[in-house]
């Protein structure tokens, strides 16, 4: 049987661990953690504070002085942004207190955080609205969405600074092509044509090049853009063959201002073919048609386009004029190394960046501007230069093994 002093230790003892439970109960210990560091930061800038009193007053405190400015107690200053919890008391002076380095520094780095928050947010696809509400939830700050994008101009030096870069002289394969987007314009709201460029080097590696936004796809837009992408650099006489859909007005401006080698996408062609064949039929027509523009040679392509004409000439006309148009500009792409034909043969690289592209505009709704547009566009053309970097074109390495 237990004395009493053993039942009163034994009580104590758990009296003790209950409260230390308590204590670190989910949250708890960070609620803790957050109020001491608030604390010590609080201290440690008061201080400072201090300091620089005394350093402008040029005396120790109760230090008596004829003449200078003499001490007159304290405000209470908040500190705006990511430092919206402290709340200080700033010495002041009779008279007129002078600026406080210190504080201006905290202040400017609180708000610099928060813009920069706000901006990425927004990048990322979040409305302005949600950006302002979530960035005053975590910082206690008081934007709304009219700050969220004046935060964002600041990043337009950068934006205008990459549409303009120099494009490398190392492209060696074009790939251009366009997607609608709406802008709105004063009193109306219409679909619009971005004109998107993007190249590849030698190496493999992908590179965007440039963008043009017009009211179409027009002779005079895609020239625009590839006499924009020549101004910058971008070496005509290193490109070996320019990749896009079977549209005129690419096909005249490519003829016109590069003269250069022009492959016509095979997928696109594949597609038109195909909505002309009976679904019964389509599977069949499919591995007839990949029999031409899959081959191991140009020889074995035509070859195999014979063998389509005659099985499907009578049934599905259309069809087989379609997969048969023009087509040695869909064959070009066997001129060039054989481990880069799946990469040559269509606009995949291309479309690949543009559903990226679609995906974050999409959520912007209509571009009200167009520094908004290329905001935006500057914001997924880095990051899918960042995906790139350790990246090569289907092909490309086996290349670089054999050489």
């Amino acid at each position: 049987m237990k004395t009493l002093t053993q039942l009163v230790e034994q009580q104590v003892h758990r009296s003790a661990r209950a409260r230390v439970r308590n204590c670190t109960q989910p949250g708890v210990v960070w609620n803790i953690l957050e109020s001491e560091m608030s604390a010590f930061l609080t201290d440690v800038l008061q201080q400072k504070l201090r300091q620089e009193r005394d350093e402008i007053l040029g005396r120790a405190p109760y230090e008596r002085s004829a003449d200078g400015p003499r001490r007159n107690g304290s405000k209470i200053v908040r500190l705006k942004g990511i430092f919206s919890a402290f709340r200080l008391r700033r010495p002041v002076l009779r008279g007129k207190t002078p600026a406080s380095p210190l504080l201006e520094t905290f202040k400017r780095f609180g708000s610099g955080v928060v813009a920069l928050l706000a901006s990425r947010f927004w990048l990322r696809g979040t409305a302005t609205r949600a950006v302002a509400q979530e960035i005053n939830n975590a910082f206690g700050t008081k934007l709304n969405a009219s700050d969220v994008s004046r935060f964002t101009e600041t990043i337009l030096p950068d934006v205008q600074t990459w549409l303009n870069r120099p494009v490398s002289q190392e492209i060696r394969y074009l790939f251009i092509d366009a997607l609608y987007i709406p802008v709105r314009r004063p009193g109306f709201t219409s679909k619009q044509a971005l004109l998107v460029a993007l190249g590849v080097t030698d190496s493999g590696h992908r590179h965007v090049l440039g963008f043009l936004l017009g009211d179409k796809e027009s002779l005079d837009s895609w020239s625009a853009l590839l006499k924009d992408l020549l101004a910058r650099g971008l070496n005509r006489d290193r490109l070996a063959l320019v990749i896009s859909d079977d549209h005129k007005a690419i096909r005249s401006a490519v003829d016109q201002v590069l003269g250069v080698t022009h492959q016509l996408c095979v997928v696109h062609k594949m597609r038109n073919a195909l909505v002309r064949v009976g679904r019964n039929h389509r599977t069949a027509f499919y591995h007839d048609f990949k029999a031409i523009y899959w081959a191991e040679s140009k020889d074995l392509a035509f070859q195999a386009l014979g063998r389509l004409q005659a099985t499907w000439g009578a049934i599905y006309p259309k069809a087989v004029q379609t997969a048969a148009a023009d087509a040695e500009h869909f064959l070009r792409f066997m001129d060039q190394p054989k481990s880069l034909w799946t990469s040559l043969r269509s606009t995949n690289i291309i479309e690949r960046f543009n559903r990226e592209l679609r995906r974050r505009l999409d959520s912007a709704g209509a571009m009200h501007s167009e520094n908004e547009l290329w905001k935006l566009v500057w914001a997924v053309g880095i990051e899918q230069e960042k995906c790139w970097e350790n990246r090569r074109v289907r092909g490309a390495k086996e290349l670089a093994l054999a050489a």
